[in-house]
């Protein structure tokens, strides 16, 4: 049940991103303040909705659901709590939602914090972050499904790459994406200010 709740959050959010990348930027053309506010309303939905769906992901890390495919290719009973938690980002599909969840992290704080920009170019930054993270969420949903069941599930997991197993990859991922994703910002505002 977990992973369907975290597979309606990544469904929901796509949905929010479409509406988020694309009224903004219609009430910018046509100077509507009412669409134009869709983008922070759509920036909060978006990150409420792609956090739980990571949260829902490492749930089933933690508690070793390999009923999910990810789960049990990257995990197993006898990988420790830190190790298992750091698996969610591991592989390729945990690695895409963890940089969705950074940029919608970067999408809410340019949201919350840029109210002082002009209305409209606000409210084109914010639909560009919003194109962006529709890009990448229908890969995640239709290409890189962290969420695919295995049926059966697997009695017992694979393993976590040994390469992996490494203090290091508690911290490295998620700073380097913080980095990475943080260029998504500056896109946003280049392509607004054209």
């Amino acid at each position: 049940m977990i992973p369907e709740l975290g597979q309606i959050a990544l469904l929901g959010a796509l949905m929010v991103t479409i509406l988020m990348g694309t009224l903004p930027l219609l009430g910018a053309a046509t100077d509507n303040p009412r669409l134009m506010q869709v983008g922070t309303t759509g920036a909060i939905a978006q990150v409420v909705l792609v956090m739980l769906a990571f949260v829902m992901l490492s749930w089933a890390f933690a508690y070793q659901d390999f009923s999910v495919e990810y789960v049990a290719r990257n995990s197993n009973s006898q990988l420790p709590m830190v190790y298992r938690l750091t698996a969610v980002w591991g592989s390729h599909e945990g690695s895409f939602l963890l940089w969705e969840a950074i940029l919608c992290l970067w999408t809410f704080f340019v949201a919350v914090y840029s109210k002082k920009l002009p209305p409209r170019f606000r409210a084109r930054v914010l639909g560009v972050l919003g194109l962006i993270s529709f890009g990448f969420l229908l890969f995640i949903l239709f290409s890189s499904n962290p969420f695919s069941r295995l049926v059966p599930p697997a009695a017992e997991g694979l393993d976590l790459n040994p390469l992996l197993q490494d203090p290091g990859m508690i911290i490295h991922p998620p700073m380097l994406y913080i980095g990475y994703v943080g260029f998504a910002v500056s896109f946003a505002f280049a392509v607004a200010a054209l």
